[in-house]
Order: structure tokens, then C-alpha cells, then sequence
């Protein structure tokens, strides 16, 4: 049974405040370098230089957005908040106490943009799928370097050569022993991510995988970390751009 319910409406009283989200030393770190891995795996690894600059800073720098949506409070965090006052907006929430709700979604038709919190936006599938094929490119490229080290730079010798492929055999279980264990550790986002693709109605949630759609935001000169130009991947999209027009 899915933790959120989905609230439709316009943003009231809409607040954005900066705040700083702690990345090394906490979870967060491991959550955007994951996320960008998993982009840098589908995608090109260029894509994911950005992320890892900001995951290797002390700090992240966030927005903390507070509105009232259809008579309800409702706090969230995400990497920037390209909102405006009375946009209408689909979110998908989890009910706090009383009238406030947590956001973890909100997808405006109009800009065609869906706001996540850092670290989220793939299913388990994908997302398992995507660390691991992220794994074996590390793997591949480290394995490819090592190769053109030992025919320019060493002198031939065949012990040599079984010394070295024993240590990419066992650098390759290596990685892929980690990598497992980030998945673990992170799989409760895509658990959630998938719940959020589910309540927002996107058809085969057990198969989304956003993150190849990030906005690279000009007027930020960022690559956003879960702040989707969703529609270039959803293609069967429940939210047109007039679909409050629709609706009225």
C-alpha cells in the first residue's frame, strides 16, 4: 500500500527558502554520487561531472519550499525549486499529521518540470540495472587502462601478466561487491520513487527511469540533481499542458 496520496492544485502562500544539505560525513553523499552514477551509466559519464563536484563539496546547496496546495500545508526539499506563485501543480505527498504534508513530487504541466528530493527518480528495477551496469563501465575503462599500461610501459613477462589479471579479477567482485551495497543501501528511494511514478498514474512505474531527463538549468549553470524534464521520458503523458485547462 503506497504512503502518498496526490494533491492537485495551485501553490498559495508559496515560500522557497536556501538552506545547506549536508553531503559528506551523511547519507546524502552516497545518494547523489549513486544518482549520478546511474545518469553517468546511461547516459555519458560527462553528464555525471557536476553531481560528483557537488557530492565532493561539504555542502549542498538546496531549497526548502513551503505552499499551501488545494487547503493543505506542504513542506519539501529539493535541489532548486523552479516554482512560481498560483502555478498549478499534480504532487504526490505523505501525510504528516493534521494538515501537513511532506512533498515528494510536484509536476507542473505548464513548465513540463517534476521536482523530486536529491537521490530520487528511479524504480528498483532500473535502478538496480543502471548501478550495475555503472559498475562494469568502471570496471571496463579501469580494465582497458591497465591493459595499455602493461603493453607500453612494461616489458612482457608472463607471471607478470597473471599477477595482473588476477588483481582485475579480483577488482572487478570487488566492485561489484560495493556496488551491491550502495544499492541496499539507497534502494528505499527507489522504493519510494516507485510509489510516487504510481500515485502520479505514469504507466509501468516498475520501469521509470528519470534521470537521464535532468534539467541543466542556465539560469543555475547546473546540472539539477532530480529535477526532471519528465516528459522526455514519459511519453504516454497523464499531464499535458493544458490538462488543468481540461479539468476546468
Amino acid at each position: 500500500m503506497s504512503d502518498f496520496i496526490k494533491i492537485e492544485g495551485r501553490l498559495e502562500a508559496l515560500e522557497i527558502h536556501n538552506e545547506m544539505m549536508g553531503t559528506m560525513g551523511s547519507g546524502r553523499d552516497s545518494q547523489i554520487m549513486s544518482s549520478a552514477l546511474l545518469a553517468g551509466a546511461t547516459e555519458s559519464l560527462s553528464l555525471s561531472a557536476q553531481t560528483l563536484f557537488v557530492a565532493s563539496q561539504s555542502r549542498l546547496h538546496v531549497q526548502c519550499i513551503v505552499a499551501k496546495i488545494d487547503d493543505k500545508i506542504c513542506v519539501g526539499q529539493f535541489h532548486r525549486a523552479l516554482l512560481e506563485e498560483n502555478e498549478q501543480v499534480v504532487c504526490a505527498a505523505r501525510p504528516v499529521e493534521g494538515n501537513l504534508y511532506e512533498l515528494y513530487a510536484i509536476l507542473s504541466p505548464k513548465s513540463g518540470l517534476l521536482h523530486m528530493p536529491v537521490g530520487m527518480g528511479a524504480s528498483k528495477k532500473t535502478y538496480t540495472a543502471s548501478a550495475m551496469k555503472g559498475a562494469r563501465l568502471i570496471f571496463l575503462g579501469t580494465a582497458i587502462g591497465m591493459i595499455l599500461l602493461f603493453i607500453f610501459m612494461i616489458d612482457f613477462d608472463k607471471e607478470i601478466f597473471i599477477i595482473w589479471f588476477g588483481v582485475l579479477f579480483l577488482f572487478y567482485f570487488v566492485i561489484i561487491f560495493i556496488m551491491k551495497g550502495v544499492i541496499r543501501s539507497l534502494l528505499h528511494l527507489s522504493e519510494k520513487s516507485e510509489q510516487v511514478f504510481e500515485v502520479l498514474g505514469f504507466k509501468n512505474p516498475e520501469e521509470v527511469f528519470l534521470l537521464p531527463s535532468r534539467l541543466l538549468s542556465e539560469k543555475h549553470s547546473l546540472l539539477l540533481e532530480s529535477v526532471f524534464e519528465y516528459r522526455n521520458i514519459i511519453q504516454d503523458d497523464p499531464y499535458p499542458k493544458d490538462y488543468f485547462d481540461k479539468k476546468n
